[in-house]
């Protein structure tokens, strides 16, 4: 007899005695199918399912021109925190401020805002295209979510907008501030030329004094009066160029938008703790508990017997 095709009769899985034995065993299974099952279902029904609500959105190009530029780097003082527009890099760091999440007080079911800041509820992340971001916000409520993530969008848009009105109220008054020393200056000129005319004329009343050479000085005062001409020309040169920069920065403060722009006008959802996929994952492992269950109980039983 071929010594391959023998085997140890106790190592032979006989399908009928599994069988007998499930049956001999039926209770445990299905006591250990309805615990299991039980426990898990409470589970899955007492923990809230959640509702992942995102949108996608991109930062319009900011008003930034030539002149601006030209101005805002001959200005020293010009440089600080509250001189900059806004770009891509700089959006995930203001979407995390108070100011965004702030207007979350407008939402009757939100009871802290603060709550949020920094939270696993609500991320937001750059694409891979330039200047675009996905915004995330979890909730029980699927139609919170949605409107937690539209009402940040539109925070996120206004603290934006804000910020570029201020660049240009700053500018504007830093050009109104140059134009009035402009002003200020052009009177001193003219304080000094009056000046001069006067000195003049008494050069003028002296013209009979042999002892003094009143051509030579009078020639001298006409040539400082020149002088300070010019310079108020072209002071005046320079406040014309202020005074039509004004013009194109008070035009272009008064045409700010929002520059945040919905890529999707609805948001895409994604569930966690889905109760469908939850109970039935549930239903078969507590059928597989049961059937381990069984499989234990059997062997203890067959050890006992062997004992016996």
């Amino acid at each position: 007899m071929d010594k391959n095709k023998t085997s140890n009769p106790d190592e032979t899985i006989d399908l009928r005695t599994l069988f007998r034995a499930f049956l001999s065993r039926k209770w445990w299974f299905i006591g250990t199918v309805i615990l299991v099952l039980v426990a898990g279902l409470f589970y899955v029904f007492t923990t809230p399912v959640i509702y992942e609500a995102k949108y996608k959105f991109s930062l319009k190009d900011d008003y930034i021109h030539d002149d601006f530029l030209q101005y805002s780097d001959s200005q020293e003082k010009y440089i600080n925190n509250e001189s900059v527009f806004i770009g891509a890099e700089d959006v995930i760091l203001l979407f995390k401020t108070d100011l965004v999440f702030q207007s979350l007080e407008n939402i009757e079911e939100v009871e802290d805002y603060t709550d949020f800041i920094e939270s696993s509820l609500v991320s937001i992340n750059p694409e891979k295209e330039i200047s675009t971001f996905s915004l995330k916000v979890k909730s029980n409520d699927k139609e919170l979510s949605k409107k937690m993530a539209l009402n940040l969008i539109e925070s996120l848009g206004l603290q934006i907008e804000n910020q570029d009105k201020k660049i240009f109220t700053n500018t504007m008054n830093m050009v109104n501030g140059d134009i009035k020393v402009l002003e200020d200056e052009i009177k001193i000129f003219q304080d000094e030329i009056i000046k001069i005319d006067e000195e003049i004329n008494n050069l003028y009343a002296d013209l009979n004094d042999p002892s003094r050479q009143l051509d030579y000085e009078i020639n001298e005062k006409n040539a400082e009066k020149l002088l300070y001409e010019e310079k108020i020309i072209d002071r005046e040169y320079e406040i014309k160029k202020l005074n039509d920069f004004y013009k194109v920065l008070e035009e272009e403060k008064n045409n700010i938008v929002n520059r945040i722009e919905l890529i999707t006008e609805k948001p895409s959802y994604s569930i966690e703790n889905n109760r469908l996929i939850n109970s039935i994952i549930v239903i078969l492992l507590s059928m597989l508990t049961g059937i381990i269950v069984v499989l234990i109980v059997n062997y203890i039983y067959k050890l006992k017997q062997n004992k016996d």
